[in-house]
């Protein structure tokens, strides 16, 4: 890595602790600025790698960019379909590119046994939520997109990046599990402490993918 790469990569882990305060707090003004610059430094820190890097960094910065754009369009009030789009394209991508390298059959079977725990526990009950609210199709087509790309780097002998994507998955097991299934939080606090959750294992997940993909990239 880069000089230039590794200070990105630093810069979006303080944004990423000045987005959990804002979020603890509840200063929206403070997240509508910090969350999406997390996924700015995090795409500068592939553009400012190695020039002669492997192109499929390029996938990589289509997957932060998506990343991106889902994290604007789910900004209070929110625009959730759309934003659950813009997600399913990055996890397409990041799924391309373990696609693109070897995969082991031990690490797809973990992989795929994992994801069927997720789907048959937590995911069946999403899903029943958000049947409720006419939200079932796309909701499952995104559970099978990101348990397929988890399942995809669980194989690709990276033990970053496995974690880095499950970790994506926790993440958005917690956010749906929130809008579908729990009952509203009882106070203001009760409820930042719900989303923190889900900020930190998403800010965690992008930073260790990303860091997972440029090791495993020449």
């Amino acid at each position: 890595m880069t000089s230039g790469t590794l200070t990105a990569l630093v810069a979006a882990g303080f944004l990423a602790a000045v987005d959990g305060a804002a979020v603890l707090r509840g200063n929206r003004a403070g997240e509508r600025v910090a969350k999406p610059a997390v996924m700015a430094c995090l795409i500068l820190a592939v553009l400012l790698g190695d020039p002669a890097a492997a192109p499929v960094r390029w996938l990589l910065v289509a997957a932060l960019a998506a990343s991106l754009a889902g994290d604007w369009l789910l900004l209070p009030p929110g625009r959730f379909t759309a934003g659950l789009v813009a997600f399913l394209v990055a996890h397409l991508a990041y799924l391309v590119i373990f696609l693109s390298g070897p995969l082991a059959s031990n690490g797809l079977l973990i992989g795929l046994v994992a994801a069927a725990i997720v789907m048959v526990t937590v995911g069946r009950v999403i899903l029943a939520g958000a049947a409720s609210t006419g939200e079932r199709l796309p909701v499952a087509i995104y559970l099978v997109v990101i348990s397929t790309m988890a399942i995809a780097a669980t194989g690709s002998g990276s033990a970053i990046a496995a974690i880095g994507a499950w970790l994506f998955v926790a993440s958005d097991a917690m956010l749906g599990w929130d809008r579908f299934v729990a009952t509203p939080a009882v106070t203001a606090g009760a409820d930042a402490r719900r989303r923190l959750l889900v900020m930190v294992t998403y800010h965690s997940a992008q930073l260790v993918l990303t860091i997972a993909i440029l090791r495993l990239t020449p």
